[in-house]
C-alpha cells in the first residue's frame, strides 16, 4: 500500500561544535571561498554587460515598430481575403475576446481547455540545513613582509551549530556536503520537473468595430479569424497573473472558508486565484508516462499529484552505515516522532497553474499557412539576439499598438535599471579593490569617501559600455567624466596603505574577505610610500 502525502514539516538539532582560537580558513575550504569571491567579482560585470546589450536592442526594436504602420484587425473592412493579402514583416494588431485554446501535458495526459500557458509546479520534500555561528571579535598583530606590523581584528572562538527542516521545497538539496549527510539524506530524484506549456493549436477571432466600450453593434460586423503561434506565448501573458488549478468533483467551486469570508468582507477576495475543473479531466491520468513509470496519482489538498519516494535495500543499508560512521545512527530526537507525520526525503508532488485570460492583445505579423493564417513574431534582422529584437507581444485586456509597444519598453527599462542597481552594491567591494590596488584603503576611509570610490567606478563602467553601444552623447560623456572626477576626489581623500605591489595587495584583500590566515596573505610592507621616504632622508640628514 503506497503511502498518503504529508505536509507537516520536520526539524533535527544537529552537531555542535567550539573552535578555540582564530576562525581562519585553510585547505579545501579556503580555496573554495577565495574562488566564489573572485567569482562574485567576476560576475556582475558581464550580467550588466549582457543586459545593456539587451536593453539597447529592445529599444532599437520597439522604436522601429513605433515608427512602423500597424494593420489593425478589428475593423469592418477586414475579411479572410484581406488577411491573405497582408504581405510578410507587415505588423497586425488585434483585440480578441473569443479565444480557441487547449494547453496540456502530456507525462501526465492532462489538457486545461481555455489556457494559453499550462505550468507545471514540482516540488520535493527534502532536508534543509542551518548553519548559525556566534564568534567572538579578536585582535591580533600582522606582520608583512619586511618586517612592519599592524593590528587587525579576527574573529575568534566561535560556536557553530547545525539543524535541520525537512519540508516541502521548489527545488533540490545537495546534501552531500552536509554535516550529517548520512542522517539528513537527500535523494536527488526527478522524475517530473517543473516545466511551462503553452496551446498548440490557439485560434483568436477578432470583431470588426472594437470601441472603447466594446463591439459597436449599430452597423454589421465582420470576424475573422487567425492562429497564434505557440511563440508568441514563450514570454507569457503580460499581465495575467497564474491561477492554480484545482480538480473537484462537477469543477464546482467549494464555499468559502471562514477566512475567506472574513478577507471578502474588506474586498480582498481570491475567488479568482484558483481554478476548478471537473475530476472527469483526468480520466486518462492512470495510464499517463508519469503514473506508469514514478507512480504518480492525484491527491487533492490543493490540486496536488503525488509521487512517494522508495527506497532500494542497498541505498538503506548504505544509508544506515553512513550514520554509523558519523556517529547519528541512534540519535532518536522529538523530530523523529513528528516526522511520521510527516514527507518522505525523495518524495515528489507538483500542481498545475494556468494563465487564462478572457481577452487579449496581439501584436506581430501574419504569415500564410494556406488555408489559414498565424500571426507570429517580427523579428528585426541585424540588431542583436533573436529574442529581444523581435516582435510577438501578448497582453491581456484591450490595449492598442502603441500602449503595447510602451509597456514593453518600460518592462525592458526596469529590468536594465534592477540590474544596473546590483552592480552599484558591487562597485562597493570592488572599489575598495581598485583602491588598494593603487595604494588606498577605501574601507578604512570616511563614508562619503566610501559612496564617492563606489559611485566613480560604477559611473565609469556604465558610461564606458553606453559609449560603445549607444554612441556619443551629452549624457554619456556627462557620466564618464563624473566617474573621473569622483574618483580623483576619493583618491586623495582616501587613507593611504602601505608600499606593496598591487597585484600583492588585491591578493591580500580578497583573501582577507576569504578569511584566510595570515600567513597565506602577506603583503610586502605597511608602511605609507611617503612615510617610508620621510624615515629614509632623516637618517641621511642625521648621518
Amino acid at each position: 500500500m503506497s503511502r498518503g502525502m504529508n505536509t507537516m514539516p520536520t526539524a533535527r538539532r544537529g552537531r555542535t561544535y567550539v573552535k578555540v582560537g582564530a576562525n581562519d580558513r585553510r585547505g579545501i575550504n579556503g580555496i573554495c571561498s577565495v574562488i566564489f569571491i573572485i567569482l562574485l567579482l567576476i560576475v556582475p560585470p558581464i550580467i550588466l554587460l549582457s543586459s545593456e546589450r539587451s536593453r539597447h536592442t529592445r529599444y532599437v526594436t520597439l522604436s522601429d515598430a513605433l515608427n512602423s504602420d500597424v494593420i489593425e484587425l478589428n475593423q469592418n473592412n477586414i475579411d479572410e481575403k484581406t488577411l491573405h493579402s497582408i504581405p510578410p514583416g507587415k505588423l497586425v494588431h488585434g483585440t480578441s475576446t473569443h479565444i480557441d485554446t487547449l494547453a496540456s501535458d502530456p507525462d501526465m495526459n492532462v489538457a486545461i481547455p481555455g489556457a494559453l500557458t499550462l505550468q507545471r509546479n514540482t516540488e520535493y520534500c527534502q532536508w534543509q540545513e542551518i548553519q548559525t555561528q556566534d564568534c567572538q571579535t579578536c585582535e591580533r598583530t600582522v606582520k608583512a613582509k619586511d618586517g612592519s606590523t599592524k593590528q587587525e581584528t579576527y574573529q575568534c572562538n566561535c560556536i557553530t551549530k547545525y539543524n535541520y527542516i525537512k519540508a516541502w521545497r521548489s527545488y533540490l538539496i545537495n546534501s552531500f556536503l552536509f554535516d550529517q549527510p548520512g542522517a539528513h539524506h537527500n535523494p536527488q530524484r526527478d522524475p517530473m520537473p517543473s516545466a511551462t506549456f503553452v496551446g498548440k493549436d490557439v485560434t483568436l477571432s477578432f470583431d470588426g468595430d472594437v470601441t472603447e466600450d466594446g463591439i459597436d453593434n449599430s452597423n454589421p460586423t465582420l470576424s475573422v479569424s487567425a492562429k497564434l503561434d505557440p511563440t508568441m506565448l514563450s514570454n507569457g501573458v503580460r499581465n495575467q497573473p497564474w491561477r492554480n488549478v484545482d480538480f473537484v468533483p462537477q469543477g464546482r467551486t467549494p464555499p468559502p472558508s471562514l477566512f475567506a469570508r472574513f478577507f471578502s468582507f474588506f474586498g480582498l477576495s481570491s475567488s479568482r486565484k484558483t481554478r476548478y475543473e471537473p475530476l472527469q479531466l483526468l480520466k486518462d491520468t492512470p495510464y499517463a508516462p508519469a503514473a506508469v513509470e514514478d507512480n504518480f496519482v492525484y491527491v487533492g489538498q490543493g490540486g496536488y499529484f503525488f509521487s512517494p519516494y522508495v527506497s532500494s535495500t542497498a541505498s538503506k543499508l548504505f544509508n544506515y552505515f553512513a550514520q554509523y560512521l558519523e556517529g547519528s545512527l541512534f540519535d532518536y530526537q522529538l523530530g523523529d516522532l513528528v516526522g511520521l507525520a510527516s514527507c518522505t526525503a525523495g518524495d515528489v508532488r507538483f500542481y498545475y497553474s494556468v494563465k487564462d485570460p478572457n481577452e487579449i492583445s496581439v501584436l506581430g505579423q501574419l504569415r500564410d499557412l494556406g488555408s489559414a493564417v498565424q500571426i507570429t513574431p517580427r523579428v528585426l534582422q541585424g540588431v542583436g539576439n533573436e529574442k529581444d529584437s523581435s516582435i510577438g507581444l501578448v497582453h491581456s485586456g484591450k490595449h492598442s499598438a502603441q500602449d503595447m509597444l510602451l509597456a514593453e519598453d518600460s518592462d525592458s527599462r526596469t529590468q536594465a535599471t534592477v540590474i544596473r542597481a546590483i552592480l552599484l552594491l558591487w562597485s562597493i567591494a570592488a572599489s575598495r579593490l581598485v583602491g588598494v590596488a593603487v595604494g588606498r584603503e577605501i574601507g578604512d576611509s570616511s563614508l562619503a569617501v566610501q559612496i564617492e570610490a563606489a559611485v566613480a567606478l560604477f559611473a565609469v563602467l556604465v558610461g564606458w559600455l553606453w559609449l560603445i553601444l549607444w554612441g556619443a552623447s551629452a549624457h554619456t560623456y556627462g557620466l564618464i567624466v563624473s566617474g573621473f572626477y569622483l574618483a580623483y576626489l576619493s583618491y586623495n581623500s582616501s587613507v593611504r596603505k602601505g608600499n606593496s605591489r598591487w597585484y600583492i595587495a588585491v591578493w591580500s584583500k580578497i583573501a582577507q574577505w576569504a578569511n584566510l590566515s595570515p600567513e597565506l596573505r602577506q603583503e610586502d610592507s605597511f608602511v605609507v610610500a611617503s612615510t617610508k621616504r620621510k624615515d629614509e632622508s632623516t637618517k641621511l640628514l642625521m648621518s
